[in-house]
């Protein structure tokens, strides 16, 4: 069970003691201090837990966020990094194009680090240290027996 330890509007940020690791859930369309707000908090609790990932769920944001962008990618993440950030999962918005661009954006500046996907259970296979290619097999393997019933 999550433990909530930051909560707003278009933000939540918790802790996962099961997988050790923090879980932040975007939703709406946050604005450019919301992000930041939102980020912060994250920082603080991937310090104080000495966590390594971050799983980060996009599924519910509705629009763009571009002002945040620059800052998320040039002075937030090499600040994660620089806390012990090995693995930054980010799960993309299905409905706002902006947002995925602006995911993007920061994943080709982290390479490495930061990985997009499009559902849930992948991430978290990949934050687990199981490979995109393990999570790609699984995914493949889940929609051939849902083909199959």
């Amino acid at each position: 069970m999550l433990k909530n330890c930051y909560q707003e509007t278009d933000v939540t940020v918790s802790w996962d003691p099961n997988n050790n690791w923090v879980s932040v859930d975007w939703r709406n369309m946050p604005s450019q201090q919301t992000v930041k707000d939102g980020c912060e908090e994250v920082l603080k609790l991937l310090i104080s837990r000495r966590a390594t990932a971050v799983f980060n769920d996009n599924r519910q944001v509705t629009g763009p966020w571009v002002r945040a962008s620059n800052w998320v990618a040039d002075d937030w993440f090499p600040r994660l990094m620089a806390a012990g950030l090995k693995r930054f999962a980010w799960i993309e918005s299905p409905v706002s194009t902006l947002s995925v661009i602006s995911a993007k954006k920061s994943a080709r500046k982290h390479q490495g680090v930061i990985r997009l996907f499009k559902t849930g259970p992948e991430a978290e296979m990949w934050l687990r240290g199981e490979g995109r290619d393990v999570a790609d097999r699984h995914m493949a393997s889940h929609r051939r027996r849902l083909v199959l019933r």
